[in-house]
C-alpha cells in the first residue's frame, strides 16, 4: 500500500485522545490535521492513517526527553486497546493472547505489519512500518513491542529469561534507557523488529481465563476487523458540511475536493462509503442544505435574500425555486405555516 492509498484508511482516535491529555499545546498538535484543536481530547471520529502520524509527528518536539514514548507506553500498555484489551486478559493461554495481538491490532495500527512464527524453539511477533514512518519510527516501533513485552509480564509474572526484543535499526540516542522499561536485551540491527520468547511459554495458562468474556472479545475484534462503521464516514462528511453553514456570513457547502481534503481521504472514499448506505454526496448536501434553509428562515429577522446568500445561492430566486422542490411552498409560504409535514413539522418548539 502507497502512502497516497494511506489516506483512506482510518484507525481509531484513542491513541491522538491520549496523547491530547499528555501535552496542552493542542494547537501544535492538531496542526494540519484538519482536526478542531478545541476537539482534540475529545474528537469522536476516527482518524485517517495520515491525521494520525500527523499528530504524531506534530508531538514529537513537545516530549520532555528521548524516552518520553517508553515512559507514555509504560503507562497505557494494558489498556486502551479496545476489544483487544480485554481479549487478550481473558485469553486461555499466553499464546492465545499474543495470536489476538498479532490478528487483531492492524486494525488499531494500520501502518504496521504485524506478523508471527515459531523458528526452532522460540517464538517471534515481528511488527515492520508498512509506509515511511520518518522521524516517528522508533516511537511506533518501541511502544507496539513495549505492549506486548508488558502482556507477557502480565501473564507470566516472572523475569523474562530467555525473551529479547530485537531492532531493525541501529543503537539510538536513548539505548541506555532501554533498562527501564524492557525486563529483557535489546538487540539492534535485525532483520525485523521483534519481541521473541520461548515457545514454551505460548502453553502458559491465563489464571483470569473467562470462556465467555473471551468469546464475546473475539467476536467485538472481528468485528472491528471487519472495517469501521460506514455511518463514522458519513458522520463526518454530515459534520464538514453543516461547519460551513453555521459559518456567519455568505458562505454556500464545499465542493466534495474540499471535504475530501478537510477529511484527509480521497473522494472515491467518500463517494464509495456513501453508496454503501444508498447515498450520494449530492443527497447529503441537500440535506444539510435543508436543514439549514429551515433554522435560518425561523428566525424571522433574516431575509429571505440573506439566507439565499448564505446558503450560497447566486440569487433569491434561485433559492425560492429549490425551497419549493424541498418543501412544496415557497419560504415565505413556509414561514406562514403552509408545506409539507416535514416544514410543518420543522415549525413545531
Amino acid at each position: 500500500m502507497t502512502p497516497d492509498e494511506f489516506d483512506h484508511v482510518l484507525m481509531p482516535n484513542t491513541y491522538i485522545r491520549l496523547l491530547a491529555q499528555e501535552f496542552v499545546e493542542h494547537e501544535v498538535i492538531a496542526d494540519g490535521t484538519g482536526i478542531p484543536a478545541a476537539q482534540l481530547a475529545t474528537y469522536p471520529y476516527p482518524l485517517t492513517v495520515r491525521q494520525a502520524l500527523r499528530c504524531i509527528a506534530n508531538v514529537l518536539p513537545l516530549r520532555t526527553g528521548p524516552d518520553w514514548h517508553l515512559q507514555w507506553g509504560k503507562r497505557m500498555a494494558e489498556n486502551f486497546h479496545g476489544a483487544v484489551t480485554v481479549a487478550g486478559l481473558t485469553a486461555p493461554t499466553l499464546g492465545d493472547g499474543l495470536d489476538v495481538f498479532v490478528r487483531y491490532m492492524p486494525g488499531r495500527v494500520p501502518y504496521l505489519d504485524w506478523r508471527s512464527r515459531i523458528e526452532r524453539d522460540e517464538f517471534h511477533c515481528t511488527l515492520m512500518p508498512r509506509i515511511d514512518l520518518g522521524a516517528a519510527t522508533h516511537m511506533l516501533i518501541e511502544i507496539p513491542l513495549l505492549v506486548m513485552h508488558e502482556y507477557v509480564r502480565v501473564m507470566r509474572p516472572a523475569p523474562m529469561r530467555g525473551a529479547r526484543v530485537e531492532l531493525a535499526y541501529p543503537p539510538t540516542a536513548h539505548r541506555d534507557c532501554y533498562g527501564r522499561y524492557f525486563d529483557c536485551p535489546i538487540v539492534f540491527g535485525r532483520p525485523t523488529n521483534a519481541l521473541v520468547i520461548p515457545a514454551a511459554w505460548r502453553a502458559i495458562p491465563n489464571i483470569d481465563f473467562d470462556a465467555i468474556a473471551w468469546r464475546n472479545a473475539l467476536e467485538r475484534c472481528a468485528a472491528a476487523a471487519s472495517g469501521i462503521d460506514e455511518r463514522d464516514v458519513v458522520s463526518r462528511v454530515r459534520m464538514v458540511l453543516a461547519d460551513a453553514l453555521a459559518q456567519a456570513g455568505p458562505s454556500g457547502l464545499p465542493t466534495l475536493e474540499q471535504v475530501a481534503a478537510r477529511l484527509h481521504c480521497s473522494t472515491r472514499t467518500i463517494i464509495r462509503r456513501l453508496r454503501a448506505i444508498d447515498s450520494s454526496f449530492q443527497a447529503e448536501a441537500e440535506q444539510v442544505l435543508k436543514s439549514r434553509a429551515t433554522e435560518l428562515l425561523a428566525d424571522r429577522t433574516n431575509r429571505v435574500q440573506d439566507v439565499a446568500a448564505r446558503l450560497g445561492f447566486a440569487d433569491a430566486a434561485s433559492f425560492r425555486k429549490a425551497f419549493k422542490r424541498w418543501f412544496g411552498a415557497t419560504p415565505g409560504q413556509w414561514r406562514g405555516g403552509v408545506g409539507d409535514g416535514e416544514s410543518r413539522a420543522r415549525l413545531s418548539p
